[in-house]
């Protein structure tokens, strides 16, 4: 198994198929390259499809220290520097996409050809503006709620926020039937290193990125998105480098990959073709 290690010794997993222009897959907070295979899998007949699991994830080493995104974005550094790339349409979902935003931040574009975010917003609190988690409706409250909830029981923690926040179909699932739910979602990192992720990326204020932002960006939302129009327009007047929406994607939450990969996939390439 392919591994690189990190900055501070940490051993990331990484998978690198295929041939042609190079995409780079950054998967989201308790999620793995396993997970979104199913999307990745649609580019690599055309594609030099590269994807790794964050620290703390599925194959990758069991970090204790430096989880946050300003880490995540220099571990992305790490694999573009010694894989060599260039001219990368760089791919993330969710925290995969603050990776991106993070990388952007600390080391420019040069060598980003595009940028594709799935359903992430540069910020996610709500207490200066209504672009964070939630269509902007999450509060202090329900974060200190989710965390406390994290450390006591992550199964459950899974629970409550599958089920108010990410898929509106759960919204009337009795919780009798959390465990069957917690294998659907998963739980694809321990308590910890949720919990840090989760608190980092609550904190971490990624607009300013914006408009370091130099090369096409497209913004995929589902039907159900975590964030709003806001999060959308925002990132639409920012960015210098032109800007797409999709957002026809019907019945589709913030697991949107799983649940059309084919579809978005589709839509990606259409924006690699025209950009």
């Amino acid at each position: 198994m392919p591994y690189l290690t990190m900055q501070d010794g940490t051993k990331i997993y990484y998978e690198d198929q295929g041939s042609g222009e190079v995409l780079l897959f950054v998967h989201g907070l308790q999620s793995s390259h396993l997970k979104i295979m199913p999307f990745i899998n649609e580019f690599k007949s055309q594609y030099r499809c590269i994807c790794y699991d964050h620290r703390g994830h599925e194959a990758s080493d069991k970090a204790q220290k430096h989880l946050n995104v300003r880490t995540l974005g220099q571990d992305l550094n790490t694999i573009i520097e010694y894989l060599g790339l260039k001219d990368i349409t760089a791919i993330g979902h969710s925290m995969g996409a603050a990776t991106i935003f993070s990388y952007v931040n600390q080391y420019g574009c040069d060598k980003l050809k595009r940028i594709v975010s799935v359903d992430m917003t540069p910020y996610m609190r709500n207490t200066v503006w209504q672009g964070g988690i939630g269509q902007g409706k999450w509060t202090d409250e329900d974060f200190m709620k989710d965390l406390d909830m994290i450390f006591d029981d992550i199964g459950c923690a899974n629970w409550r926020i599958s089920k108010e926040l990410m898929s509106p179909a759960l919204a009337n699932t009795p919780d009798a039937y959390v465990g069957a739910m917690q294998t659907v979602f998963g739980m694809g990192c321990n308590p910890l290193t949720m919990a840090a992720f989760w608190y980092s990326l609550y904190r971490t204020d990624q607009r300013p990125v914006m408009d370091k932002i130099t090369v096409p960006f497209l913004y995929i939302m589902p039907e159900f998105p975590l964030y709003s129009m806001v999060t959308a327009d925002f990132i639409k007047d920012h960015v210098k480098g032109g800007f797409e929406l999709a957002n026809d994607f019907p019945g589709t939450t913030h697991t949107i990959l799983m649940e059309a990969p084919h579809e978005v996939a589709e839509r990606v390439k259409a924006f690699i073709a025209k950009h």
